[in-house]
């Protein structure tokens, strides 16, 4: 029983520093008509911060919206899980 905890213990340490360890990633999702969100542009690539794919959002706004008169919308999801190439992603969380 001693040796078990032990174990266990040792693996929930190893777990959780992995854990810690990890760098956030982020993909950009936006909508160029907030009213159809099936309609969107994802980001080609992941970034490293929030504030990079908050950057991206506003290329696109110039590209899709440059006067600004549409309604649009964006997210940026946190280490989203891509391996499933199906829409809805699972992140573990959106960001505006």
């Amino acid at each position: 029983m001693k040796y078990t905890l032990s174990i266990l213990f040792i693996a929930v340490l190893i777990w959780s520093s992995g854990s810690f360890l990890r760098k956030d990633s982020y993909i950009g999702f936006y909508y160029p008509d907030a009213s159809n969100l099936f309609n969107n542009v994802q980001s080609d690539r992941s970034f490293e911060s929030l504030d990079q794919c908050r950057a991206w959002v506003n290329e696109q706004e110039s590209v899709h919206n440059p006067d600004g008169t549409k309604q649009d919308d964006y997210e940026c999801g946190k280490n989203c899980n891509l391996k499933n190439a199906q829409k809805p992603y699972v992140c573990e969380e959106t960001l505006e």
